[in-house]
């Protein structure tokens, strides 16, 4: 590749990604749904800052450059300033808050795990009324005798080990640098005799928005990332004991969030043993992969005989995950096309600014190169099935069902600096350039966009904390996404308790005002709800909202409650 190519290459493609995301903005609208308004807010902005640096980047480099070399401590050192930004910016940044329903159940399991159980019991009148605690995102019950996620468990084991040290919000941070030295050893098996590629990958790891702003988040993706890593590194070993270590770690990540996530990254890479013909590998990854899949598949089930408490009520449909498909893929979107584009166009804004450019010329590698077509096969094979059943991510930084495969870009975005030849030295001044470019110019503006969007949340629940209620009735529609304000501790301990608006019925009303004398419900006025709205762009009021509350007042007055209004 001579200079001019990789300029050309370095500054069109991300000015085309730029132009494109302003183009689906403008015809999709701000509000179509949330990844409408990621990308109307800060996606397409992004981008064409991307763009704009990238041509600044350029600008009168230098002739020549040394060449970009480092070892093991520089992974360390690299993973451990990623967390510790992580760590600071989780509370300077996110508030310390978990916004949405995915962040409160990962530290909802882990608060329940770090008592040593299962499942949290439930008692009294929440066993037939448990739906006005918010159970979105559990398992579904008849009569409830306890609750879960109904997410598998271990993103909630990891955050409540690191609870036990001392917080919960260190295991992203830890992630990030567990991630950082796998990537490194990755690099050092697929290029030996080469002291630049580990280097390269470090940069476009330490680069990405993505990996860094969902490290201070209580995500299951850091996790996905570092362990789809390691597993990787352990894989390309080639040893008895080193396949033993990697299906333990398959075991660990099928079994953090979602069971598909990983099988989609490994997949692919597997599939080299077969091309190979190593049958006795091959047969010993399919058999392990296989009691890996029946012990996550079970789990559903046995939890959901723990939460149910009716011994004879049939399953409903969302216990076990090949329901869950089902129902997913039956509800369909409309938005399908769009949002996978969105999706996309989220993903880079958030990478590192060469990410792209280097990308393109590394997957023409992947043609040739069986291990660069199998990291490039588990991006198409997670790209696909997730546009088939799910291309509505909801929140997150970047495009999050793509986190567990940045490892996959980033090594292929290696090759490509590989086949750089001629144009090795403006590469090099390039990447070094972008690197400072995102860390003093990308990062800040990120930082910006990301406390904008939590901290409305984060103060409404502040406010609720502080309220002194024994009770606070939340609709679910008052402001967007404000039902991922109703959260409780398993145990219930403490108040308010935060109770969904629109389920709480008659018996709930009188169980809940006789309980105690004259206990205190408020509900959220108009002062709390409009920062919420304003951050989505929604200036009018919602009559609608203070009519609901005024009819479960008067209900609850009647059984002897006292209300008020937080405004």
């Amino acid at each position: 590749m001579t200079q001019k190519e990789l300029l050309s290459l370095t500054v069109r493609r991300p000015a085309i990604l730029a132009i494109m995301a302003f183009v689906i903005a403008a015809l999709l609208g701000p509000n179509a749904n949330l990844t409408s308004f990621y990308l109307h807010r800060q996606d397409r902005w992004l981008l064409l800052v991307a763009a704009l640096l990238l041509v600044l980047c350029a600008w009168r480099l230098p002739a020549r450059s040394q060449a970009l070399t480092g070892g093991r401590q520089l992974a360390f050192a690299v993973g451990a300033v990623m967390a510790f930004a992580a760590f600071a910016g989780h509370y300077g940044i996110l508030s310390g808050y978990d916004l949405s329903r995915d962040e409160q159940m990962a530290n909802f399991d882990a608060a329940v795990f770090a008592q040593w159980r299962l499942v949290a019991p439930l008692t009294g009148i929440w066993r037939d009324h448990a739906d006005a605690l918010n159970t979105m995102f559990m398992y579904p019950t008849n009569h409830t005798a306890g609750w879960i996620s109904a997410y598998l468990p271990l993103n909630g084991a990891f955050r409540a080990f690191f609870g036990l040290l001392g917080d919960t919000a260190l295991t992203g941070p830890a992630m990030l640098l567990i991630g950082a030295v796998a990537l490194w050893g990755c690099t050092q098996r697929i290029w030996p005799d080469d002291r630049e590629a580990g280097v390269v990958a470090l940069l476009l790891y330490l680069g990405s928005g993505q990996i860094l702003f969902n490290g201070m988040t209580a995500y299951a993706m850091p996790a996905h990332l570092a362990l789809n890593l390691c597993w990787l590194w352990l894989f390309l070993r080639r040893t008895i004991w080193a396949d033993a270590t990697a299906l333990t770690v398959g075991f660990v990540a099928v079994g953090l969030h979602q069971p598909i996530m990983h099988p989609m990254f490994a997949a692919p890479i597997l599939f080299l043993l077969v091309l190979e013909r190593d049958w006795r590998r091959a047969a010993f990854y399919l058999g392990g992969y296989a009691v890996i899949g029946a012990f996550w598949a079970w789990w559903p089930t046995a939890m959901w005989q723990l939460v149910e408490a009716d011994a004879m009520a049939p399953r409903g449909e969302g216990v076990d995950y090949i329901s869950r498909l089902v129902a997913t893929v039956l509800d369909g979107d409309a938005m399908r096309v769009a949002n996978m584009m969105s999706n996309i166009v989220r993903f880079f804004a958030w990478q590192h600014l060469l990410l792209l450019p280097l990308l393109l010329w590394g997957i023409a590698v992947a043609r040739k190169d069986r291990l660069a077509g199998a990291l490039m096969g588990g991006i198409l094979l997670t790209t696909t099935v997730m546009f088939i059943i799910l291309p509505y991510q909801g929140h997150g930084f970047g495009y999050r069902y793509l986190h567990g495969l940045i490892g996959n870009f980033i090594l292929l975005a290696v090759y490509g600096w590989g086949r750089l030849d001629d144009a090795l030295s403006f590469g090099r001044n390039m990447l070094l350039r972008t690197t400072v470019a995102a860390l003093f110019v990308t990062f800040p503006l990120q930082a910006w966009m990301a406390h904008a969007f939590y901290a409305p949340a984060a103060r409404a629940s502040e406010r609720i904390a502080k309220s002194g209620a024994d009770y606070v009735a939340i609709g679910a529609d008052d402001a967007p996404f404000m039902i991922d304000l109703v959260v409780n501790s398993p145990d219930l301990v403490g108040r308010p308790i935060r109770l969904v608006r629109g389920s709480i019925d008659l018996e709930l009303a009188q169980a809940l005002c006789t309980s105690q004398s004259a206990p205190l419900v408020v509900f959220a006025g108009e002062g709390l709800l409009q920062p919420i709205r304003a951050a989505f762009g929604f200036d009018a009021t919602e009559p609608g909202a203070q009519e609901a509350n005024q009819g479960i007042g008067s209900l609850m007055r009647e059984f002897g409650c006292q209300t008020a209004i937080i405004e």
